[in-house]
């Protein structure tokens, strides 16, 4: 069976937006999910550098980095499908598989049953021109992502009149470091709370990405055929959405965390420009491609981006050993003090989330210079073709 085409320009975007997932989930590994949304809630006192660690990831990364990788997913189904019409869907059944594993027993953050499911949904458009694709995925994309803004804006309103008690966010605490079943049946919680509204809110938001990123694809976009004044004009208009972003993040941050006065800009600004942003990003790195001395410092980035799926599972891995309780060894537990779920805020979750991307980088180049596949693209490779694949060069 024929191996889809490898296209440099979306490995290195994938490579990008798997690191930049990392910094925004950050937060929602070491804390509980009610401090992710209102960090005023987290057990450990805010600092001015939490402040700032918060606002480059607010500004930044949020929305940006996910809303890439949607963008990307549409163009892999496309690629996956041309050498076996088949090919897809079961790949999709396998990462929904995948996707209930990682989010009930490991983290509830997952974002693969959305995908799995979203992609499902997907399938029957695939084969759309460019054009139809584009403009199809960019009225599902603004309907849905205007109501998901309306539904936070509400959504913030009544909760600015709901406190939410700071007992239950020491529980969960309590019960993730407790131990192995308490960390299991802490992310458990969290998970079915959260999974269900994720995919009824998200799933719109998703296929419309979806379908702008294929059309983005076969019209050139994302392969790094488009005119350099196409990926040009990209970057500044993200970079006047980032502008844009920033102005509001600083005002959140200097009201206390809070948008009472603003929140009907608050939610437009941040719901509406991540995807601008991203396509500026992306931009960027299309024209940084372009110039071969850059294009060979991004190579690491585009190992990375080839062994995706592995490094999204293994930051996963990694980040519930250090957080929680009874996932880590017992010798590294009592040398390091694990786990540290509800001790982190921002600032100090940086060094880590900076070590964990240098990491990768460095092992996903070693690895694709041995082999075809990451461990995990193997295995689901392997699982979708119903046989075994040669995973060496």
């Amino acid at each position: 069976m024929d191996r889809p085409r490898r296209w440099v320009s979306l490995d290195t975007i994938r490579g990008l937006s798997i690191l930049g997932i990392l910094i925004v989930n950050a937060l929602d590994f070491a804390q509980p999910l009610a401090v992710y949304g209102n960090p005023t809630l987290s057990p450990v006192p805010l600092t001015s550098n939490d402040g700032l660690a918060y606002f480059f990831v607010e500004t930044f990364a949020r929305e940006k980095f996910v809303t890439l990788f949607s963008l990307l997913f549409g163009a892999s189904l496309f690629l996956v499908g041309e050498s076996d019409p088949k090919a897809p869907r079961r790949r999709l059944i396998w990462l929904a598989i995948f996707g209930l594993i990682h989010g009930a027993l490991i983290w509830h953050g997952d974002i693969l049953l959305l995908y799995a499911l979203t992609g499902l949904v997907f399938m029957q458009w695939r084969d759309w021109p460019a054009r139809r694709l584009l403009v199809t995925g960019m009225v599902v994309y603004g309907v849905s992502i205007t109501g998901m803004t309306l539904l936070e804006y509400v959504s913030a309103l009544v909760t600015q009149q709901i406190d939410t008690p700071r007992t239950s966010v020491d529980g969960l605490v309590a019960l993730v470091r407790s131990g192995f079943w308490g960390g299991i049946e802490g992310n458990f919680q969290q998970w079915t709370g959260l999974i269900v509204a994720e995919i009824i809110v998200y799933l719109p938001v998703t296929l419309g990405l979806m379908m702008i990123g294929l059309g983005l694809f076969k019209s050139g976009f994302l392969k790094g055929d488009a005119p350099i004044w196409v990926y040009g004009m990209a970057v500044m208009v993200g970079a006047v959405c980032l502008v844009a972003t920033a102005t509001v993040q600083l005002r959140f941050l200097m009201a206390g965390y809070s948008a009472t006065d603003f929140a009907a800009v608050y939610h437009f600004v941040t719901s509406l420009t991540p995807v601008f942003i991203s396509l500026g990003y992306a931009s960027l790195l299309m024209l940084l491609l372009k110039v071969g001395p850059l294009r060979l410092l991004l190579y690491p980035l585009q190992c990375a981006g080839k062994m995706a799926f592995t490094n999204y599972l293994v930051q996963s891995l990694v980040m519930t050993s250090l957080f929680f309780g009874g996932r880590a060894p017992v010798a590294l537990s009592e040398a390091w003090g694990l786990p540290w779920f509800g001790q982190m805020n921002m600032a100090a979750l940086m060094p880590i989330v900076v070590t964990i991307w240098i990491a990768q980088l460095v092992v996903s180049t070693a690895w694709m210079s041995v082999f075809r596949y990451g461990p995990f693209e193997w295995l689901w490779r392997s699982l979708t073709q119903q046989r075994l694949v040669s995973i060496g060069r």
